[in-house]
């Protein structure tokens, strides 16, 4: 037992003194895997170290030795204590877009919703562009031909609509066709005597006549003229009587008849020269009314035809002085209310209205022709 300890002492000492030997500055530190540690101490000259090593000197560090092998793993730690909660990472980048996904399946219809409170009106938009103008529809068929109507209750003739704004001048229209013969007109009044000619010369004497026949008594030729004036004066009745007749026929239903005067149209329009050509062309003159009687005859034909007519009533010779076309002043007039004005100076002939007024007008407008004869 004593001399293994002593031959392990004594071989460690041989090794120690080799390795002193080498390199005596140095202190090599050596390790074992297999050995638990071994020792070796400094240069020679400063002695043997002792047992415990505390009396020499430290030597220099050694070098890093190798790795050695990689141990056992060990076994599982206990899990550790969860640490500080990490900063809040910055915003991700937005990812890539997916694809649309499926539609899904219909949802059931909901319960309907109980009605709201009708809203407040809102303001109005402003005005659209105009739209373009859509295509012409298709023609339509033609409809069944209705049931004829009652006749309606004459309507009450109304009020004269405002004057209207003159018109401008119409072009001079073309000479119309010739009329149609007038009735021959009543014979006129028998004109003044002559005066007395002078005698004229004393003529010769002439030969003397054959004894006549003895004469009739004159009684019977008084009586035969009497007959004969009898004759007549029933012929001039018959002859009145039918002309009363022939008068009302002509006169339905484009005239009327006021006393001794007649006035009539044919539905002619023209200006107030023309129109006064026309009824001196037929043997009258454009009617003139002198009382209320004619004016109201003239009035019914107004309101037949539904057109305003021109008078023989003008005061183109002196300004706010009417006369009829013989240049007498008028005895009668009807003036509608604020007139005659003479609307810019150019209104000198009279026309007038369905209500039976008058107002003056520009000669140069066209109106329907009314005759008196």
């Amino acid at each position: 037992m004593l001399l293994l300890p002593t031959l392990i002492t004594f071989a460690l000492g041989i090794s120690l003194l080799k390795t002193s030997t080498a390199t005596p500055s140095q202190s090599v530190q050596k390790w074992d895997p297999n050995a638990c540690a071994v020792v070796v101490c400094g240069p020679a000259q400063n002695g043997l170290p002792g047992r415990d090593g505390r009396d020499g000197k430290e030597g220099p560090k050694g070098e890093k030795g190798s790795q050695g092998l990689q141990g056992l793993k060990g076994s599982q730690g206990p899990p550790g204590k969860m640490g500080p909660t990490g900063l809040v990472g910055g915003k991700g980048s937005p990812g890539e877009k997916g694809t649309k996904g499926d539609i899904g399946d219909r949802g059931l219809q909901g319960v309907p919703g109980l009605k709201g409170n009708p809203g407040n009106a809102g303001p109005s938009g402003p005005k659209g562009d105009k739209g373009s103008p859509g295509e012409k529809g298709v023609k339509g068929e033609r409809g069944l031909p209705g049931t004829t109507g009652s006749k309606g209750q004459t309507g009450i003739t109304g009020s004269p609509g405002p004057k209207g704004d003159k018109g401008s001048v119409g072009e001079k229209g073309a000479k119309g066709d010739k009329g149609d013969r007038g009735l021959q007109g009543s014979s006129g009044l028998q004109g003044p005597k002559g005066q007395i000619g002078s005698p004229g010369l004393k003529g010769d004497k002439g030969s003397v006549g054959e004894k006549g026949t003895k004469g009739d008594s004159g009684l019977s030729e008084i009586n035969l003229l009497k007959r004969q004036v009898s004759t007549l004066e029933g012929q001039l009745r018959a002859l009145q009587s039918s002309f009363s007749k022939y008068k009302q026929v002509i006169m339905f239903p484009n005239g009327r008849i006021v006393g001794e005067k007649i006035f009539m149209t044919s539905g002619y329009e023209g200006n107030f020269d023309s129109l006064k050509q026309r009824c001196s062309q037929a043997g009258g003159q454009l009617a003139s009314p002198r009382n209320a009687a004619e004016n109201a005859a003239i009035q019914q034909i107004v309101v037949l035809y539904n057109k305003s007519v021109f008078l023989g009533i003008n005061d183109i010779q002196t300004e706010g002085r009417f006369k009829y076309l013989n240049g007498e002043n008028i005895v009668y007039s009807n003036w509608q209310t604020g007139e005659p004005n003479n609307d810019n100076g150019v209104e000198d002939c009279v026309e007038l209205y369905s209500s039976g007024k008058w107002n003056d007008k520009s000669c140069g407008e066209r109106r329907l022709i009314v005759c008196e004869f």
